[in-house]
């Protein structure tokens, strides 16, 4: 099977980075690490095609706000391209779905997708770690349930409204 992104266009969107980041001529990849950056890339996001991962390098250059940036982690640079967790691109989570139709990706592309949808984010409290159940799931993230199911209603908001009322007017100064 053919790679959907050459070392070429990876190249030349390093490049855009770097040259938009400012970095030295003498602080540039050199071919050979240029090599490792480009199968350090596919490994970790095979599925991207030359154009996703220009345009993914264009829109990354744009969101910079001003002042000091370093290079970019690959989840950071895929953010505009994949649904994100905290900022970062997460592949189980798919393909953003408000990309262009030039962008969308393919059947074969979304087969190169992890199976299973999976959390990016290390557990709070590393120590204890055992205690936290990895999230995983077959289906896209959604909100957790409310805790009451009961959905809020004009009636109910004016229970509220009343009980809060009721409160202010027996609590007690000091």
């Amino acid at each position: 099977m053919a790679r959907c992104l050459t070392i070429e266009s990876f190249m030349v969107g390093a490049d855009m980075v770097a040259s938009h980041l400012r970095v030295k001529d003498v602080d540039r990849w050199s071919p050979q690490v240029g090599r490792l950056k480009f199968h350090s890339f596919t490994s970790e996001f095979p599925e991207v095609n030359d154009k996703q991962f220009l345009w993914s390098c264009e829109k990354w250059i744009q969101g910079l706000p001003p002042g000091f940036t370093r290079y970019p982690t690959w989840r950071e640079l895929m953010a505009p391209l994949y649904r994100t967790e905290n900022g970062l691109a997460n592949r189980s989570w798919g393909f953003n779905p408000l990309l262009p139709p030039a962008l969308a990706p393919t059947a074969a592309q979304l087969l190169l997708l992890p199976q299973q949808r999976r959390s990016i984010v290390p557990v709070p409290d590393p120590g204890n770690a055992a205690a936290y159940v990895p999230f995983e799931t077959d289906q896209l993230p959604v909100l957790p349930p409310a805790a009451d199911e009961t959905p809020l209603t004009p009636e109910r908001w004016n229970d509220y409204l009343q009980w809060v009322k009721a409160e202010e007017t027996t609590a007690v100064e000091c």
